[in-house]
Formats: structure tokens, sequence, C-alpha cells
């Protein structure tokens, strides 16, 4: 079995005072207990570099560099930091959809190599362990492999930075578990005979011009105004209230001006800027038609972005917007579409999901 490693970056690699990037794949593979039968290849990428600074042009590299080593390998693993580690796994999993047919693991660990106690080696040696497991029974897809756990990518998500279990995936179950024995549950994606001849295949076009705002009634609207007037983005998440509520009131900010969140959005749609509505909870679903503020914000233009984790609705908005740029109608029923898991299973903006 051949496995690919991409080096990225990411605190277990880091040295120094203050930590920053420095260990190369073949430094991070030194004395890691590789299971017997395993052929590993080494690859540092371009930049290593802490993964708060990771653009999506950096995925996008990263990406083409799995798929030029593709036909060669039985499974990839990416090392990266893990502050942006869910969007990286996000990214994957929209940029191959269901292309990829075979294992891809993206892992992180809090602790540098060098540090004592280090969760480096574990990470490392159960991610080879749980990635052979996977080739010999045709699971497929982006994992995240968090110590005992293995995460669905396209819903993984950080939750603390105290301790080693890092990561979940809200409103579903691990899809494995990987310590002491590896356990594969309902969830792991299985090998389409079908989809592994048409080979890999990248969809990269993602739009760059959208931002985050998290949303409340003391949260002044002109934040977004002024951006629709700038005329510089194409798309804007608001994390809302509740299931997708958007505060109405007014806010006077001179004599000639005065406007709610819910005339900044309808300012902005009307401009062609696409708008969606993110949930702030962990395994919160939108549904825009169950308030009144909710519904005032979808007749302003406002789309719902379902049950997705922050990250995947940033990652599926984005290549939404660039798939759709002008077809809201076409955005919507893109977010609406469960893909490849990650959306909840049960009600989808008010109506049950079949997919």
């Amino acid at each position: 079995m051949k496995i690919h490693v991409l080096n990225t970056g990411g605190t277990l690699g880091m040295v120094g005072k203050p930590l920053h990037p420095a260990k190369s794949a073949e430094e991070l593979l030194e004395d890691i207990n590789v299971p017997s039968g395993i052929k590993l290849t080494l690859e540092d990428f371009r930049l290593r570099q802490d993964s708060t600074n990771v653009m999506y042009t950096d995925r996008t590299e990263m990406g083409q560099i799995i798929a030029q080593h593709y036909d060669g390998h039985d499974a990839f693993v990416v090392l990266h930091g893990t502050d942006s580690l869910a969007e990286t796994c996000a990214f994957f999993s929209m940029l191959f959809k269901l292309s990829l047919q075979k294992p891809l693991f993206v892992i992180g660990a809090q602790m540098s190599k060098n540090e004592s106690g280090s969760d480096v080696p574990m990470q490392i040696a159960n991610t080879l362990r749980v990635a052979e497991a996977f080739f010999n029974n045709n699971i497929v897809g982006v994992y995240n492999v968090c110590i005992g756990d293995v995460l669905h990518g396209a819903r993984v998500r950080k939750r603390r930075d105290s301790d080693f279990s890092t990561f979940y995936s809200p409103g579903i179950y691990p899809v494995a578990h990987a310590w002491p024995d590896i356990l594969i549950q309902d969830g792991a994606r299985k090998k389409d005979r079908v989809l592994e001849v048409q080979g890999v295949r990248l969809d990269s076009n993602f739009e760059q011009q959208v931002v985050t705002i998290v949303v409340s009634a003391d949260s002044p609207p002109y934040v977004l105004m002024d951006m629709v007037e700038a005329g510089k983005i194409r798309g804007v998440i608001l994390e809302c209230k509740g299931t997708g509520n958007i505060p109405d009131r007014t806010w006077k900010f001179n004599e000639q001006s005065s406007y709610s969140w819910i005339d900044a959005i309808d300012a902005a749609t009307k401009k062609g800027i696409h708008v969606g509505i993110l949930s702030p909870f962990e395994d919160g679903r939108v549904d825009l038609e169950r308030y009144e503020l909710g519904q005032k914000a979808k007749q302003a233009g406002a789309i719902s972005l379902e049950s997705l984790t922050p990250a995947m609705g940033d990652v599926k908005f984005r290549q939404a917007i660039a798939m759709h740029p002008t077809q809201p109608d076409r955005i919507q029923k893109f977010l609406s579409t469960n893909i490849l898991g990650e959306l909840l299973p049960g009600l989808v903006n008010g109506k049950h999901d079949t997919n």
C-alpha cells in the first residue's frame, strides 16, 4: 500500500519561542511506527505555515498535488494546523466531491513534535493505521483523525484548544474508532466502481470576495451597508439568531440616514451581492419560514445555509456563487442539496430532505 504524505505546516512541526513552522515531512515521520506493508511518499508543500494563513489558493494547490499523485497512491495524508483544519477538510470535500474514490485524511496536533508528551506520534501513527483499514475495506472520502475518533471531513469542527480531543462532527457520530482497535461505523463512504473508473476531478472555482459577520441587534448594519456601497464583495454570510432571525430594529445614523439589517440585506441583494444565513448552533438548522424575522430576511433576498457547519457553509457558499453568480435560486438549490453528507438528515429549510 502506498500513502502520499503532504506536510503543510501547523503546530505539529513548529519549533522555537514563539512557535513557528519548520519541520519537514521527513522529520515529522522520523521514529513513527509505520505499519508493515505501507510505503510512504513524503512531500513538503511550498509553504509551511501557521494554518491561520492558509488561503483558498493554497488549498487549491494542495488539491492539485493530490490529483497529480492520485493514480500512484492508495491513500493521502495532509499534515495541517488545527486552527483552519475544518476549512481545509470542507474545501477538499467540495473540491473533489464524489470523484474522490480513495481515503484522504487531514490531521493536526495540539503540541509540536519536540514537546514532551506530544500527541504528534499518536496522531500520525493512528492515521496510518486507519488509512490501511480504510483501503482494505474500500472506504473513501475526506476524514479527520482525532486521537481515537475518525470524523467526517464535511462536518468536522474544532471545539477546544485545551486537550487532545480537539475535533468533533456536530450532529453525526464518528465514522470509525481508531483506538485500540479500528471499528468502522455507518457513515463511512464506500467506493463506487463507476465513479472510480471516471477518475478524480477538481471543481476548483470558488468566489474569493466573501465575508462573514456575526449579527445582533447591537451590531450596526452599516458594517454591511458600507461594503455594499463599496461594491467589493460578491457574498456575505450573516450568523443569525435562532433558526434564521435577523434583527429589524432601525438604526439612525444621521438626519438623512436610517436603516436596519433587513434593509442592508435588501440593498445587498438588489446589487447582486448574495447574502447567506448561517445558524449559530453546533448542530443548528436555518429555517427562514419559522419566525417573522427570518421571513423578512428571506423576503429581502437572503439565502439559507441550511444545517451546514461554519466551515462548510463558507466553502459551499463560495462555490455556489462561483457556479451561479447571478442566480440566487440555483445557489439555494445547490446549498440545499446533500452531496456527500455535509447536511444533517431530516428537515432542510422547512422541508424533509430526501437526499
